[in-house]
C-alpha cells in the first residue's frame, strides 16, 4: 500500500489504493491500513464526501526510506547490468525472469537469470564460472534473495526458442534484459543468430 502511494504524488481514494494492490488488499483492510498509516502521520487525508483521499507524507522522515524500498526493483536491474557490463568474457546475452522480472516475488523467491555464453573452452571456461558465480553471490548479497542461474549455450538458446518452450514465452512475455542482446523471434532457427 505504501508502495502505491510512494509512486505517485496525486491523492488516491481508498478505493484506488486497493485496486492498484493488484488483489493483495481487501477495500475494507485497505481501508483499516490507511487509517492506522494516517495515525502515524506517514499518510495524509483530505475529506472529499463521499470519498477520502490519500497521499504519502513526503515530510516525514520515513517517506525517503519507503521511497527507496519501492524503487529496489529497479536498482537491482540496473546493478545486475552493470555487473554484467564488467565482465572479462561478456555473456552472449542475459535476461532476468519469473517473479523478480514481473515485480511480484517475496523474500522466499528466487532471483531467476538465464545467461546465454559465449562459445568456452580450456582456462577461460574457469574463469567463465568463476564471474558467474560472482554475480549469482552478488544478486543475493544485494537482494537476500538466492539467485539462481540457469545458463544455454547460443544452439541451445536458439533450440528453446524455435521449439517454443515454456521458458521462451516466459521470456517473451515478461523477461527482462540484463544486456543489449534482444530475443530471438519465437520461431527463430539456429542459422538466423547474429
Amino acid at each position: 500500500m505504501l508502495a502505491v502511494l510512494a509512486r505517485t504524488e496525486q491523492p488516491l481514494t481508498g478505493r484506488r489504493v486497493a485496486d492498484l494492490t493488484d488483489g493483495r488488499l481487501s477495500q475494507k483492510g485497505t481501508n483499516l491500513v490507511l487509517r492506522a498509516l494516517v495515525r502515524t502521520g506517514l499518510v495524509l487525508v483530505e475529506a472529499h464526501p463521499p470519498a477520502n483521499l490519500y497521499r504519502l507524507n513526503r515530510q516525514h522522515l520515513a517517506a525517503r526510506s519507503i521511497e527507496d524500498l519501492v524503487t529496489l526493483r529497479v536498482r537491482l536491474i540496473a546493478c545486475m547490468r552493470d555487473s554484467l557490463g564488467q565482465w572479462e568474457r561478456p555473456a552472449w546475452g542475459a535476461w532476468l525472469f519469473g517473479s523478480a522480472a514481473r515485480g511480484d516475488g517475496d523474500e522466499g523467491s528466487d532471483i531467476d537469470v538465464l545467461i546465454v555464453r559465449p562459445e568456452v573452452a580450456g582456462a577461460t571456461e574457469a574463469a567463465w564460472d568463476d564471474q558467474v558465480d560472482r554475480f549469482a553471490s552478488a544478486v543475493t548479497a544485494w537482494t537476500g534473495n538466492r539467485c539462481e542461474i540457469i545458463e544455454y549455450s547460443l544452439d541451445e538458446f536458439a533450440d528453446l526458442h524455435a521449439r517454443g518452450e515454456r521458458l521462451a514465452v516466459d521470456l517473451h512475455t515478461d523477461g527482462v534484459a540484463l544486456t543489449s542482446r534482444q530475443l530471438p523471434r519465437r520461431a527463430a532457427t539456429a542459422g538466423s543468430r547474429r
